[in-house]
Parts: structure tokens; C-alpha cells; sequence
């Protein structure tokens, strides 16, 4: 059997990389709603 004993490992990098994905997506999300009323108001 392996050493592993349940809640002991370090999930830092993980935390930061989720940190950075829901980061990109809220930046993501915004920019097409900008994107998206830009095109409303420009095709009047």
C-alpha cells in the first residue's frame, strides 16, 4: 500500500490554478458582454 494518509496533501498549486481559471473566465465573460453591447449600440 502507498503512504498516503486522506487531507494531507498540499493543494497550493491547485488553489492558485483554479484561482487563475475563474479569473480568466469572469475576464472572459465581461469581455463579450462589452463586446456584445458594442455591437447593439454600433448596429443601432
Amino acid at each position: 500500500m502507498s503512504d498516503y494518509e486522506h487531507g494531507k496533501m498540499d493543494i497550493d498549486v491547485q488553489e492558485k490554478t483554479f484561482a487563475g481559471f475563474t479569473k480568466m473566465v469572469t475576464y472572459g465573460t465581461i469581455a463579450v458582454i462589452l463586446t456584445l453591447i458594442f455591437l447593439a449600440l454600433a448596429n443601432g
